[in-house]
């Protein structure tokens, strides 16, 4: 009976602590990410009217739809990169080696990492572990190339009409320009309808506003005007009587996706058939000269412009969020099967490696009490040869006057995740005197657009198609591909703060008594519920994580417009793209910079000790832990590294970790 309370007692008190504990606090935590995904796309698709997979959860104000779409990717990236943060944890718990699977490294010459994410170790644990370790990191991409487009704005590109003052078309108007310049009363064929609403309502507050030029121009000087219908310029000036012209010119706009600018008939005081088509307009110069604004030699006073709905639409894709709350689930299951099948004692940590070599001391790499991470060339025989070379190897001890961070992690590291973030800042910085120089040729101010507003002179130009699925999914996963790629950044990054730390703490044995931070604590060993990030780092990089991912989010996003003349929608004329914003892609690229200097401060710091950097190395953390015969419970008890009692008869003295006494390191000793 007391032995089945005490097996209850240490698997509860297992189930509290350790690496189990925040694999449960990760697992529930995907789990209750899914679970509101799954509510809120059910309550969606059943209030809501779905189309082709396509819902629409509001229609009508663009500031609301606008306030909306905010908050809910705040929302979205806060919970991805919970998603992200669990499913690195669980993964480094994944590859942590047992005891067995060292020992086995070790044997064939070779070594495996401890207390750090790693892929290396991939090849030298259990087949069920990799299994998890690749559900986990699949079930990452698509969340990340699509979670950001599971809801979305759809912006009005309402076609409407312009009616400007014309007296005297120049001779280089030809008949082809018919469609935009008209000369009363010549043709009228396509216009009664609009002369007719125009006299009985040009004088209704309700279904017209009068503008003064600078809000006229303001209204209409963007490709998309929503709110707002057929404009009416109205210029004192009369025209030529004798042609009885009282209005003097029409244009229609063009389609939302035609390389020009929409609202170019605002420039146009020039006029000639030749250049019409690659006018640029600069509706910030004509704000400058607002009381002199002219088309075609006709001074503008003011303009009637026709109030309509508003008809931007919040909209949500049922595909979408099915595709993440599947993927979601398998996280889920993975970190649940994580949690319940492993059984086998793994060294998570670095303290959980030197209490397991405290307790059963590896004869492999005995006599190498000196050994760091890049000793380990010395220790295989040569590297055609799968086995160690056992014969001990004294040094000479000479300490290093500066040892930094740097050395922590593997020259390999650090120029893989630098030469990737360096990149990533230029292609940033790149993307953003790309899209300034484009919005500065259009005549836009580039950082006037807001966060993740659709401006059609901020679009990407691809050859990719723009209308129906094809144009929406293409869209979706070229506008979410810097999400994945700053997801992986992450976990680099991640990774690199994790080998500085994991060495920091390794070097503080040496410099004071502390017990072992281990899984599972017995004796004086310490808890632990982080695995090498502690939360005065892991928290701050997760919401580091969190706002790049939104920002992200505003610079580059998903782009889709539905066009409507006189309130109700065209046909086929949907269009999918992917638009960009200047602010935010300046800011992604501050959050960049300033990560990149956070580390290179990191590397620069200087370790307390002259203890050798073990790194994550299970060989050199195991020639560190040759303790004394007689110290046989070292490993349950407060530890300290240093110089230790030798039992060698000759001079050459030994250190190791003990509880018991240790003394400084002599410099030019051999140990």
């Amino acid at each position: 009976r007391l032995s089945i309370t005490s097996t209850l007692r240490s698997q509860k008190k297992r189930k509290l602590s350790g690496w189990h504990f925040g694999v449960r606090v990760c697992a529930w935590t995907a789990t209750t990410v899914g679970v509101m995904n799954t509510i809120l796309l059910i309550a969606a698709a059943a209030k809501f009217p779905v189309l082709d997979g396509i819902g629409v959860a509001y229609e009508g104000s663009c500031e609301v739809v606008d306030h909306w779409t905010t908050w809910l990717h705040i929302l979205i990236n806060g919970l991805s990169s919970l998603l992200l943060s669990a499913s690195n944890y669980t993964m480094q718990a994944l590859a942590a080696p047992t005891r067995a699977e060292v020992d086995r490294a070790h044997a064939k010459g070779d070594w495996v990492d401890i207390g750090v994410a790693s892929v290396r170790n991939l090849s030298r644990i259990k087949w069920l572990r990799i299994v998890l370790w690749w559900i986990l990191a699949v079930s990452s991409v698509p969340i990340h190339l699509l979670y950001n487009s599971a809801a979305f704005k759809t912006i009005d590109g309402g076609n409407f009409s312009t009616k400007i003052p014309l007296v005297n078309p120049p001779s280089t108007v030809t008949p082809d320009d018919d469609e935009y310049y008209v000369t009363m009363p010549s043709d009228t064929s396509f216009l009664p309808s609009l002369q007719k609403w125009w006299g009985q309502n040009y004088d209704n507050e309700t279904l017209v506003e009068r503008l003064n030029n600078t809000d006229c121009i303001n209204a209409y000087g963007t490709n998309f005007v929503t709110g707002r219908n057929h404009l009416l310029t109205i210029t004192t000036e009369t025209g030529d009587q004798a042609k009885n012209e009282t209005l003097f010119m029409v244009e229609g706009t063009t389609d939302y996706y035609d390389s020009e600018l929409r609202y170019r008939w605002m420039c146009e005081n020039d006029y000639n058939s030749s250049h019409t088509f690659q006018l640029k307009c600069a509706t910030s110069t004509l704000k400058k000269h607002v009381d002199n604004w002219t088309i075609n030699g006709r001074k503008i006073d003011y303009c009637l412009s026709q109030i309509t709905p508003s008809h931007c639409e919040l909209q949500f894709s049922v595909q979408i969020l099915v595709a993440v709350i599947v993927m979601n689930v398998l996280k889920s299951v993975a970190m649940f099967v994580t949690l319940y099948q492993q059984k086998d004692a793994t060294l998570v940590t670095v303290g959980d490696a030197v209490a397991s070599y405290l307790d059963q001391p590896d004869d492999l790499t005995k006599g190498r009490c000196l050994m760091s991470r890049k000793d380990i060339k010395s220790w295989k025989l040569n590297p055609n040869e799968k086995k160690p070379n056992t014969d001990p190897m004294p040094v000479t001890f000479y300490p290093e006057k500066t040892t930094w961070f740097f050395r922590a992690a593997s020259k390999g590291r650090w120029i893989t995740a630098f030469t990737l973030i360096i990149s990533a800042i230029i292609t940033t910085a790149s993307l953003l005197g790309m899209g300034t120089s484009q919005l500065q040729g259009d005549g836009a101010s580039p950082f006037r657009i807001g966060f993740g507003s659709i401006d059609s002179r901020a679009f990407i130009s691809t050859e990719l198609p723009e209308s129906g699925a094809s144009g929406l999914i293409s869209s979706i996963l070229l506008a979410n591909l810097p999400q994945a790629i700053a997801s992986f950044l992450y976990l680099l990054y991640n990774s690199l703060l994790s080998s500085m730390l994991l060495a920091k703490e390794w070097s503080s044995y040496a410099l004071r008594r502390k017990p072992l931070r281990v899984s599972h604590p017995h004796g004086q060993q310490r808890s632990t519920y982080y695995l090498q990030l502690p939360l005065r780092y892991s928290a701050p990089l997760l919401l580091i994580s969190a706002t790049l991912h939104w920002m992200i989010s505003q610079s580059i996003f998903l782009a889709r417009i539905n066009t409507y003349y006189d309130g109700n929608p065209t046909e086929g004329d949907d269009m999918s793209s992917v638009g960009y914003s200047c602010p935010p892609i300046l800011v992604t690229m501050l959050i960049g910079i300033v990560l990149l200097f956070v580390a290179l401060a990191m590397g620069f710091r200087k370790f307390g000790s002259q203890m050798p950097i073990a790194s994550s190395c299970s060989v050199a953390i195991a020639a560190a832990c040759h303790r004394p015969q007689d110290d046989a419970d070292a490993a349950y008890l407060p530890v300290q590294w240093g110089e230790v009692e030798s039992e060698r008869e000759d001079e050459i003295g030994h250190c190791s970790f003990t509880s018991g006494p240790v003394l400084p390191l002599v410099e030019g000793r051999m140990y």
